[in-house]
């Protein structure tokens, strides 16, 4: 008999994601630990039977044990099976963290400002003496009310200089603007082309919408303009979809010289652009929009989760010059994409008011200590003004999935390089500066990384 039975049926939860499956198992694993799911001493299913119950492959599960061995969460014994290991005392040893800092969500840092917190919670209350009750009790209309327009339209005219924006409509964030214009634009199978590495989102709705995506090459600037002729010239994309401004992941910026000639091989191509402007109100020395260069074939993607509210999931899309948004709208209405009226009418409420610039700024100011104290703690990283994000490549031998996991246990989670890749993955990771909840509190998980980065073989249960 084994010295310890399964307790229970465990079969863990695995989340389908871009990255390796294995590293997804292997996660799970250290949260079913951290919560209590999993327990000392407790045997884990045989790695055939695991890999059954979740139809995978044998290799799958042995690579995902083997991972959480390298991180002190369980240990093989001969002829036995595999079995979490026991937590090291206070007085041994540490034990796993019960909280975890996901610095692998991208979202605008919290600002100690109460005044102007308090501002923007009054916004709601200011919103329902103006609407009334009756603004509760409907519907909003697919794209926006006149109004939300109107005022997307003059932000947009006045922060990117987009004459052609009095078509914009309001869709429901990032992923649900690409939705409803990929549902549009593209028919399963068709081909669209990206940078290298890109935006996960992105890859997540080319996937369910079952289009063939070719990778773009970067270099330091960005997507590089002779790697995207050639792609045209070889697999005829339909469509390139494109971060010209503060790059996600790598935080890179397209000169205007080099958005000049990416308009100009896009009009040769007859390829239409897809531009996601994420970052574009955060980024003060930024060329114009690629819209400006190619006005008729450019879709312009700005949320406003990055400058001003993550929660309020409210994205302006403007359409090509002289296109129709009615085809927009409808598709927006078939795939859920409708903003909440409540969320339209807070942003627009804080851009008519002049809030938002003071919201935008507050974020940018909170945006550069943060970065002060990363740069302190991990020197030479290039960093780059607006930037609350960071790519950090790895030095050869340490592995980019490791370190992310190896961080997750102790608490602290970043993204590996494989999770933004259409190519090659790289061997870099990304970290999310404005997820801790205050800049002390980031100090605190630079520490960590920095303990991770000078021990990679010892980063687990680390305290941070």
């Amino acid at each position: 008999m084994a010295p310890e039975t399964e307790k229970r049926a465990w079969l863990p939860k695995v989340q389908r994601t871009d990255g390796p499956l294995y590293l997804s198992i292997a996660e799970v694993i250290a949260e079913d630990i951290r919560s209590g799911v999993l327990t000392p001493g407790q045997r884990l299913p045989p790695q055939r039977a695991l890999a059954k119950a979740l139809g995978v492959d044998f290799t799958t599960v042995s690579r995902a044990y083997a991972a959480a061995a390298r991180q002190n969460l369980v240990e093989g014994r001969v002829g036995q099976g595999t079995y979490v290991k026991p937590r090291i005392s206070e007085g041994g040893g540490r034990a796993a963290p019960d909280r975890t800092v996901d610095m692998s969500m991208n979202m605008p840092p919290r600002f100690d400002d109460p005044g102007l917190v308090q501002q923007m919670w009054g916004s709601f209350h200011d919103l329902g003496l103006e609407k009334g009750d009756s603004f509760l009790m409907r519907y909003q209309r697919p794209g926006g009310s006149a109004e939300d327009r109107d005022a997307a339209r003059g932000w947009l005219e006045a922060q990117f200089g987009l004459e052609g924006a009095a078509q914009v409509v309001l869709c429901n964030g990032v992923q649900g603007a690409l939705l409803s214009i990929l549902s549009l634009l593209a028919k399963p199978g068709d081909t669209l082309c990206c940078e290298a590495i890109t935006f996960p989102g992105f890859l997540a709705v080319a996937k369910y919408l079952g289009l063939n995506l070719v990778p773009v090459e970067m270099d330091a600037e960005g997507l590089r303009p002779d790697a995207l002729e050639a792609v045209c010239e070889t697999h005829g994309p339909k469509a390139l979809y494109t971060i010209p401004t503060l790059h996600n992941p790598t935080t890179a910026t397209l000169s205007s010289e080099r958005r000049q000639r990416i308009a100009e091989i896009a009009r040769r191509h007859d390829l239409t652009v897809l531009e996601d402007d994420a970052y574009g109100a955060l980024a003060a020395e930024a060329p114009p929009p690629l819209a400006r260069h190619a006005p008729e074939r450019t879709w312009h993607i700005c949320t406003t989760s990055k400058c001003l509210a993550p929660s309020l999931r409210v994205c302006f899309v403007t359409p090509p010059q002289g296109a129709s948004n009615e085809g927009l709208k409808r598709a927006i209405r078939a795939n859920g994409g409708v903003v909440s009226p409540i969320s339209a009418g807070l942003v627009t409420t804080w851009l008519s008011s002049g809030l938002a610039a003071q919201i935008t700024s507050a974020i940018l100011v909170e945006t550069r200590a943060r970065q002060a104290a990363f740069a302190e703690a991990v020197p030479g990283i290039p960093l780059r003004d607006g930037a609350f994000h960071v790519w950090m490549p790895l030095p050869e031998g340490q592995s980019a999935t490791d370190l992310a996991f190896a961080l997750r246990g102790s608490g602290l989670g970043i993204l590996p390089g494989q999770a933004f890749a259409c190519g090659a993955p790289v061997n870099a990771v990304r970290i999310a500066l404005g997820s801790p909840d205050r800049l002390g509190d980031l100090r605190r998980e630079l520490r960590g990384l920095v303990e991770a980065l000078k021990n990679p073989g010892e980063a687990a249960w680390m305290a941070v």
